[in-house]
């Protein structure tokens, strides 16, 4: 009989699919069937293909078997308007799809990876949340992710666990993640009087990890619609970027806060050479000038002899971060060896499989 393990979060981008994909390699190693299921997927927009990202993203990661993707997710939802659009009829559509699917891709697995939607509060109002699709799937106990390095962890941990008896459901355990390292001695300390004691098991705690967080030059140029200005670095495309600085200062304010990071996006407009020149004398990634205005030659001179990137964003300032901050780092295939370390060290298999 196939084990489902649902994954599911309070919180959106806590990492579902990247821990899918370990969990998926680690049991495939030791020759289990392994199959995934994402019951609602989100297109990208609207308007666009139906198809969720994610699951594009996870085949293109792992070997699963050739399954249609309206068995894999089987339903798609997207973020506007779906309070309006889904009637008490098409709830119970979306219910009997996502069910039959279900038992279609289980056919052939000792085990299944779910993964949730974006927050266990999405859909709620119109009755096809993490909760509801788990019952309706037969399943009473969710993995739930937890990412916050505070002790409102603690806050989190304990809405869900009231929430989850209220519906009727447990939790099978606690996989924090993405977790800063010097928050793992706190966890300890909440272990024993605040989630232990509470019957909630931890199933691992998963290092925050720069590698997997941070997104490629490339992937930034993408999501704002930059144009590459030096096409001379297009192999610095695949540079990381670990953080993102605004230059909206002088030159010599600039440089206190460029010198305490490293492999930053530095932006700020291009009619600015003295930030500009700055940024490119010390550790950034890529130079990212806003307005689409051009810089002058001396700083196209300067980012090509240090191969650093210049994208020209069509967008002011503000509205280039936020395009930025809704980048998902794509992952690469020599970091899928590290997800799989992660996963395999970290986790308590026991508690996860049982």
């Amino acid at each position: 009989m196939v084990k489902g393990i649902y994954l599911c979060s309070l919180e959106e981008r806590v990492g579902k699919t990247l821990l899918s994909i370990g969990i998926i390699k680690k049991l495939q190693n030791e020759g289990k069937k392994v199959g995934y299921y994402k019951p609602i997927g989100t297109p990208k927009a609207p308007f666009s293909n139906k198809a969720d990202p994610d699951v594009g993203f996870l085949q293109s990661c792992v070997e699963i078997a050739e399954i249609p993707y309206d068995i894999l997710s089987p339903v798609s939802i997207p973020d506007c308007y779906y309070v309006d659009l889904i009637t008490a009829d098409k709830k119970e559509i979306f219910r009997k799809n996502i069910k039959k699917a279900y038992q279609k891709v289980s056919q052939e697995y000792d085990y299944i990876i779910i993964e949730g939607s974006q927050s266990i509060k999405k859909y709620i109002r119109v009755g096809v949340d993490d909760v509801s699709i788990a019952q309706v799937l037969g399943i009473n106990e969710l993995v739930y992710i937890e990412t916050e390095s505070s002790d409102k962890c603690i806050d989190n941990i304990f809405f869900t666990k009231k929430y989850f008896d209220y519906r009727n459901i447990n939790i099978k355990g606690i996989i924090f993640n993405k977790i800063d390292f010097d928050y793992f001695p706190r966890i300890n300390e909440l272990k024993e009087q605040h989630i232990i004691r509470y019957n909630i098991p931890i199933i691992g705690i998963i290092e925050k990890t720069l590698e997997l967080l941070s997104p490629r030059v490339a992937e930034i140029k993408e999501v704002i619609g930059g144009n590459l200005l030096n096409e001379a670095t297009s192999d610095a495309l695949s540079n990381l970027v670990e953080t993102y600085l605004i230059g909206a200062m002088g030159p010599q304010a600039a440089l206190k806060y460029l010198r305490q990071v490293k492999n930053a996006a530095f932006i700020t407009g291009g009619d600015r050479t003295d930030l500009a020149m700055a940024a490119l004398n010390e550790n950034v990634s890529v130079l990212i000038l806003t307005g689409f205005i051009r810089p002058d030659t001396s700083v196209i001179t300067k980012a090509n002899q240090k191969n650093i990137p210049i994208l020209l964003s069509p967008s002011d300032t503000y509205t280039t971060l936020m395009n930025m901050e809704k980048v998902k780092p794509g992952i690469q295939e020599e970091e899928i060896s590290l997800v799989l370390k992660l996963v395999e060290e970290n986790l308590d298999w026991d508690v996860l499989l049982k």
